[in-house]
């Protein structure tokens, strides 16, 4: 059975009649693929903080994160979010299961620095122990995971979901570590890039040509390559067709990362 998993963007999940197509397309992959969503939620932590009138910034595409904020986050991914993907899978008859990176010790992070820089409560995974993504696949449930993740002291930290579908997707061997975007693929002066080698994403953000949040989810996705994952895609949300041609070859309307 292959394994596939699937990163989908909090303003991905926001985007109307998107979670429904979703489960649509989880069904299609069923029995034949283990599909594993792991999902952040910018737009609707952004949306809590400016109802609770907190200012936010980002470095390198990663969120500022103070105590405070840590819970809120913590709050909307793992409670609003994680759950509204869980019902409309359940809804498109796809059983279905949510947790975060802190139940079973899914994530140990540690406190992730930016060039020696302290962004507060953010987080890198440090070990993944796949004993719950084991116990969902031989009893035939989807996983559906908020990357937030503990420490060994218990710790709670905001870990970037890109990041996190990386970590899984290596440590459990994953075909296919496909990154669902807002955007169509890879801009490159205006264009989907079809296809970049993992050796040319650096010079690209050195460039100029890669930017924000996608600076991380590149090089997750060259991380991933260099640790085993077969092929990583990064693509737009079409319809319910959308991840089944993602995994046909000549179907594809994102971009492939390889080696």
């Amino acid at each position: 059975m292959k394994t596939v998993c699937i990163k989908i963007g909090g303003s991905t999940v926001d985007a109307q009649g998107l979670l429904r197509e979703l489960g649509q397309s989880i069904h299609q992959l069923l029995p034949e693929s283990f599909p594993i969503i792991v999902h952040g939620g910018g737009k609707d932590i952004a949306r809590q903080l400016k109802l609770l009138n907190r200012e936010f910034t980002f470095i390198e595409g990663m969120r500022v994160t103070d105590a405070e904020m840590v819970n809120i986050v913590q709050m909307v991914l793992s409670g609003d979010v994680n759950k509204r993907i869980v019902n409309a899978l359940l809804s498109e008859g796809v059983q279905a299961a949510g947790f975060s990176g802190v139940d079973a010790a899914l994530f140990t992070a540690s406190k992730m620095l930016i060039n020696g820089q302290d962004i507060g409560f953010v987080g890198k995974i440090d070990r993944v122990n796949p004993a719950l993504i084991d116990l969902c696949r031989s009893a035939g449930l989807v996983p559906v995971i908020s990357p937030i993740s503990r420490d060994d002291d218990g710790c709670i930290y905001n870990v970037n979901a890109d990041l996190a579908a990386g970590e899984l997707a290596m440590a459990i061997g994953s075909d296919d570590l496909i990154f669902v975007s807002d955007v169509p693929g890879v801009l490159i002066d205006g264009e989907v890039r079809k296809e970049i080698r993992i050796s040319e994403i650096e010079p690209l953000i050195e460039q100029g040509q890669i930017t924000g949040g996608m600076v991380p989810k590149l090089r997750s996705a060259a991380d991933a390559v260099h640790r085993g994952v077969g092929r990583v895609h990064i693509c737009g949300w079409h319809d319910s067709e959308t991840l089944r041609n993602e995994l046909t070859r000549g179907a594809t309307s994102g971009t492939i990362i390889f080696n």
